[in-house]
């Protein structure tokens, strides 16, 4: 539905905005196909007014729903073309942040280590916790994928602080963030720092009834406990994991981590001397890879724990 009535550049930039801000709506549910619907509307009217830094903007604004359900090439082109011509940190900021998602979709790291820092200098321009925060903390997950976990702890470290900064409730992204943190930590051996992190993430993220982000700290977890040869909870919150992933339903995520929660279960099975349920852990990883003949026996004989990145 569209407004009606009155014509000219002032009814067509109200009636694009009046779409963006229901476009809003569908975006913060996750329900990303209808955002992009309404916000294609945002912007047909938005290119009527005749105010070209309009149209980026709205535009800049769509891709945030668009890169969710795939971006196509020629989105990410006006993308880059929006982010050469403008100057306003808030349009900038937007392109390059979704640039930096589309680009860690494709898992393309180095495109999307390039515009998360982009995204984050021109954070810096706007000056808004709420868009310091995101930003450090997307351009940690980029860092965090690369297995560059110093710089990555670094960034996640600097969204937790703008966080504090926040009004309103930010007791979810903020534990997000921790967990991240925690699972840097834990890469880095820094042990007993990352598993309390974790911890208190979870413990958050219960309390606030997030039942939808609570695979990553479990999993998080079960792959720290794995590292410090501590078996029994390892399997204990891996198997949470899987129980709570078939609860979520399926996402994009789904593969990789079942792949990384398979891998931790076989392993910690394996070292804990249940070579029965290793073998059924293991069983079920190699059915991921049929060209891997030899994969089952490959993971009984090399410990991957200091090779495994879970953000990957």
């Amino acid at each position: 539905m569209s407004l009606t009535g009155a014509t000219g550049p002032d009814a067509t930039r109200r009636a694009a905005e009046a779409a963006r801000e229901r476009a809003l709506v569908h975006l913060g549910r996750g329900e990303f196909a209808p955002a992009l619907a309404i916000y294609d509307e945002a912007l047909e009217h938005a290119r009527k007014s005749g105010d070209e830094s309009f149209a980026d903007w709205i535009f800049a604004c769509r891709a945030a729903a668009a890169v969710e359900v795939g971006a196509s090439d020629a989105d990410l082109l006006e993308l880059k073309e929006i982010l050469l011509r403008r100057t306003e940190p808030g349009t900038a900021l937007k392109a390059a942040y979704s640039l930096a998602i589309a680009f860690d979709l494709r898992r393309d790291v180095k495109k999307a280590l390039f515009y998360a820092r982009i995204a984050r200098r021109h954070a810096e321009e706007v000056g808004d916790p709420v868009f310091l925060a995101s930003t450090s903390n997307h351009l940690g997950a980029v860092l965090a994928a690369a297995s560059r976990f110093e710089e990555a702890a670094e960034a996640f470290g600097e969204a937790l602080a703008w966080h504090e900064k926040e009004s309103g409730d930010v007791e979810v992204r903020r534990a997000q963030a921790q967990d991240n943190l925690g699972y840097c930590l834990i890469a880095l051996d820094r042990m007993e720092e990352g598993l309390q992190l974790v911890h208190d993430a979870l413990e958050t993220l219960r309390r606030k009834g997030a039942a939808g982000f609570l695979v990553y700290p479990l999993m998080d977890l079960s792959f720290g406990y794995l590292k410090a040869d501590r078996y029994e909870e390892a399997r204990f919150f891996g198997e949470a994991a899987f129980e709570k992933l078939e609860e979520n339903g399926p996402t994009a995520d789904d593969r990789s981590v079942q792949k990384n929660l398979l891998y931790i279960l076989g392993e910690a099975c394996h070292l804990a001397g249940d070579e029965e349920a290793a073998g059924e852990y293991f069983e079920r990883l190699a059915r991921h890879y049929p060209d891997f003949k030899n994969l089952r026996t490959y993971l009984q004989v090399f410990d991957l724990r200091n090779v495994i990145n879970l953000r990957t």
